[in-house]
């Protein structure tokens, strides 16, 4: 259970996850003082145009910790219920896993496979909550901590909390929001359920929607659309991977944006450079401020930085991307 340790709290559990939410989730539950025995993420694996063999970013994070870590093939593999066994916790918490817990899992730990889902169950279920919830500019969304069951973040939680969604806010912003309620409600929430103090309840599956992951052709930009659609998704892929555009034949990564209601003279993909200090672009509805840019094989840098070394000859529009 969680008990006082001078001014730190002790909780005793098995952290499992891979990504850069239980990368930021883990980095936050350290600070509210929940240690895990130990951390269960993924193998090595290759990565970038060399294919060398990289880290999961929860792996690179705990290693500069002092958690103990184990690096596995996934939940099927035997070692991992043997790491489970070994540490005995009072609960497993999943997070940014990638990997459906198999029914034997569930059935040695009953009711104490938890997930810290970063959405307000049962709204966006699935892989992509966060980017899913930027595309559709949602103004309120939050975090959920449910018990595991085999369907597809169907089961019934102990928990949530919300904050509010600013409309600059991009996916590697909203994600750290997010990690850091996460951490404060695990805290918080779990003692809570472990002493029967809190009960989880089944989710309204009638109200389910879901969030799958994003496809290749939604990275690219289409310019008819209104701004504040285009302004979404370009926050809702910022960081990474980045929206995408072409112009005089070349791509960019756009990054963070503004939109611009009402009337505008352009045409959608039509440029407009206020003062070589400011892109404008119009869209099928309103203009769209292009604050930050990446062009293609550079470092991502400041509209206003791009301007002062672009060369445009007849390049004044995004081109179409059909």
């Amino acid at each position: 259970m969680l008990r006082p340790e001078g001014a730190v709290y002790y909780l005793k559990i098995v952290f499992v996850g891979n990504g850069d939410f239980a990368r930021d989730l883990l980095e936050q539950l350290l600070k509210a003082g929940v240690k895990p025995l130990a951390v269960i993420t993924n193998r090595d694996a290759p990565a970038g145009r060399g294919r060398h063999l990289r880290p999961v970013p929860v792996a690179a994070f705990a290693t500069a910790t002092d958690v103990k870590m184990y690096k596995t093939e996934g939940p099927w593999a035997p070692e991992f219920a043997e790491i489970l066994r070994k540490h005995d916790p009072e609960v497993i918490l999943v997070a940014d896993y990638g990997h459906r817990i198999p029914s034997n899992l569930l059935a040695l730990f009953p009711g104490r496979i938890l997930n810290l889902h970063p959405s307000l169950l049962p709204l966006y279920r699935g892989a992509a909550p966060i980017t899913r919830a930027l595309m559709d500019g949602v103004e309120v969304t939050g975090v959920s901590i449910m018990v595991l069951d085999e369907g597809l973040d169907t089961g019934p939680v102990i928990d949530s909390a919300e904050t509010a969604v600013g409309l600059l806010d991009d996916a590697g912003t909203l994600r750290r929001k997010l990690a850091e309620l996460g951490a404060l409600l695990v805290a918080r929430s779990v003692p809570l359920y472990l002493s029967g103090q809190l009960s989880a309840k089944p989710q309204e599956h009638g109200m389910a929607t879901y969030a799958p992951p994003i496809r290749k052709e939604e990275l690219f930009i289409d310019w008819n659309l209104p701004s504040l659609a285009i302004h979404n998704q370009v926050r809702a892929l910022a960081p990474s991977p980045g929206a995408r555009a072409r112009l005089g034949g070349k791509w960019m990564r756009i990054l963070k944006t503004h939109p611009r209601q009402g009337r505008t003279k352009l045409l959608p993909g039509e440029i407009d450079v206020a003062g070589v200090k400011l892109m404008v672009v119009g869209t099928g509805e309103g203009a769209l401020e292009v604050l930050v840019l990446q062009p293609e094989g550079k470092r991502p840098m400041n509209s206003d930085e791009f301007l002062r070394g672009w060369r445009p000859g007849g390049a004044m529009r995004f081109e179409a991307v059909v």
